[in-house]
């Protein structure tokens, strides 16, 4: 019976090694802390009170304990190999085990599979090789696969002993910038959008996101409205009308935002669940968006604008004291320097696409603090044109028709986005402009 099990295990007793395996292979259960489950729970207390693990922290995943309970079982010099989830690569829970096995084990190799689907449900994978040896002077081989079987490509590696905890996170090769920056969390106010079902408390159960939308304007509902789920890189691909003004909406929403936020005459707007390539959109149709998506909009356009969502980031000098928070007299400043488009460009390119591989916290999702640690080239006016004019013909290409290639554009603005990092060959006049 292959379900069968013993209560208790023995290496020696059960199959003669008693200095341990030389292989151990598998898969894993993947099993979340909060599911639900009186035989999940017994589990993980089980687990928890046998004093065997040392990578359980946070709220674990079962897949943890499997990994290094797999390594442990191990004779010097035998090799563990598992399927995780990609999880184990950039969530918090699995911080300690990232830390654990650098320092013990020789990690041979890391296959990460975030581009393509090896099982036939939501998680993203990936496969290691660990040997149980010392790894100081090994270089990992680290090895991306999609977004077709049998597309490979190898990242950047270096001496274990050199390297910390996000050697198993796939991240392309990410070059300083050499040029001055910005942080983009300076230049913007970054927000995740509406909660668009009824408040638990106001109105519980009384209305859901698709109560209030249409696909055709009319006075009741006035507001154009996108989900994530539609947003594309520039434009998004769908957009709808929701309700507004009513009693319901947007007074009894979940969560509403400030309606500030919508108001301003040009913002971005990006999705939050891309998967590894960042959708962000230009709207300049005062869209409201919902909480799959995250909007950016300038400092520079809010101000005077107090509330408590704001103060969470930046504060005025005369209101209380925000510790180490930004002062928004600063950031509004700063802002009023940088065209939205210019920023839209920079956020859409290969540039910036290398830094969030190399520093993102999930390889499906992409949060506010991401996003704001973004470094966007610090120039001035004169020198953003000529990427605010690429970005242009690209929304104008885009609007006539949604499916025009603007592949040559992109490259264009990948160039000269590369070029006001410092990152190309080529030299920069006084203005910040590239000298061809």
């Amino acid at each position: 019976d292959q379900n069968a099990g013993s209560g208790w295990f023995d290496p020696a007793w059960m199959f003669g090694a008693p200095a341990g395996f030389d292989v151990v292979i598998g898969n894993p259960p993947y099993v979340r802390a909060d599911f639900r489950g009186d035989r999940h729970k017994a589990a993980r207390r089980a687990v928890l009170d046998s004093g065997a693990y040392e990578t359980l922290w946070h709220k674990w995943d079962m897949f943890v304990p499997f990994m290094e309970r797999s390594f442990k079982l191990l004779a010097p010099g035998g090799v563990s190999s598992l399927i995780v989830s990609d999880a184990f690569g950039h969530a918090k829970y699995a911080l300690k085990a990232r830390e654990w096995f650098l320092r013990n084990a020789c990690i041979e190799r890391i296959d990460f599979y975030s581009r393509i689907k090896i099982f036939d449900a939501a998680v993203h994978n990936l496969s290691y090789l660990f040997r149980k040896a010392d790894g100081a002077a090994n270089a990992p081989l680290r090895r991306l696969h999609g977004p077709e079987f049998g597309d490979v490509t190898e990242l950047a590696t270096g001496r274990q002993a050199d390297l910390d905890e996000r050697v198993f996170f796939p991240a392309d090769s990410w070059r300083p910038p050499t040029a001055p920056t910005i942080r983009l969390g300076d230049l913007c106010y970054v927000s995740v959008g509406m909660v668009v079902h009824a408040h638990e408390t106001k109105a519980p159960g009384a209305f859901m996101l698709e109560d209030l939308v249409r696909e055709e304007r009319d006075d009741e509902h006035s507001k154009a409205f996108v989900e994530g789920k539609y947003l594309d890189r520039w434009l998004p691909a769908q957009t709808r009308w929701i309700e507004w003004g009513t009693e319901r909406a947007p007074g009894l929403f979940r969560r509403k935002t400030f309606p500030e936020l919508y108001g301003v005459g040009e913002k971005i707007i990006a999705q939050r669940s891309p998967g590894p390539d960042p959708k962000a959109c230009y709207d300049d149709a005062r869209m409201r968006y919902d909480a799959s998506s995250i909007g950016f909009a300038l400092w520079s356009d809010l101000v005077g604008v107090r509330n408590r969502s704001i103060k969470k980031q930046a504060r005025y000098r005369d209101e209380n004291d925000g510790g180490e928070l930004p002062k928004r007299e600063a950031l509004e400043a700063a802002s009023r320097r940088f065209s939205i488009k210019y920023l839209l460009g920079v956020m859409n390119s290969s540039s910036a696409l290398d830094f969030l591989r190399a520093h993102r916290r999930s390889n499906i999702h992409l949060y506010p603090d991401d996003w704001k640690a973004l470094p966007v080239p610090d120039v001035p006016p004169a020198a953003q044109r000529p990427v605010v004019a690429l970005v242009d013909a690209i929304l104008g290409a885009r609007r006539t028709d949604p499916t025009a290639d603007a592949a040559s554009l992109e490259a264009e603005i990948d160039e000269a986005v590369r070029a006001l990092y410092g990152l190309d060959d080529r030299e920069n006049d006084s203005s910040g402009n590239p000298l061809y």
